[in-house]
């Protein structure tokens, strides 16, 4: 397994394995495949460009990403935020996420000084992940995901860096 930067020409693989993501754990995430496809894949292609995404690669597929965007403007440019993470079920366990975390991580160091993300707050196991990797709850969003007929809370998590 290697760790690499994706970029636009990786579109077609990033946009197969978030569908799998999304529909095949639609309960973890707030977005859905129909949000996706009226984003575009052209709009996904930016976002490629812009934000910095990372995928664990082996030597046939794509096992899992995570992405790290950083706020704009002068008063939130410190701040980042990390999205998108996924690991194929048949490749967890095997440090993939970890390894896409650490990435993600290290190249937020350089940037800002504080990472957030959001993470469902029923999400037990997401939530121990992001909490080993150093992220603090700071909040619980009630009814921020709505699922059917569930509105679901969101936990918000941060993590303080050494960076700009």
């Amino acid at each position: 397994m290697r760790i690499a930067r994706l970029g636009p020409e990786d579109v077609a693989r990033f946009l197969e394995l978030r569908a799998h993501a999304l529909d095949g754990d639609p309960g973890a995430f707030r977005y859905t495949t129909a949000d996706d496809r009226r984003t575009g894949e052209a709009a996904w292609r930016d976002r490629l460009e812009r934000d910095h995404v990372v995928g664990a690669l082996d030597e046939v597929r794509l096992l899992g990403v995570g992405g790290f965007a950083r706020f704009a403007g002068d008063k939130l440019d410190h701040k980042g935020l990390v999205w998108g993470m996924y690991v194929r079920p048949e490749a967890r366990g095997r440090g993939v996420a970890d390894a896409l975390m650490r990435a993600l991580i290290e190249h937020a160091r350089g940037c800002v000084c504080l990472l957030q993300l959001t993470v469902m707050a029923d999400n037990t196991r997401a939530r121990a992940f992001y909490e080993r990797h150093g992220f603090r709850l700071y909040g619980i969003e009630p009814r921020a995901v709505r699922q059917g007929d569930d509105l679901r809370a969101e936990a918000l998590m941060w993590l303080p860096l050494s960076g700009k």
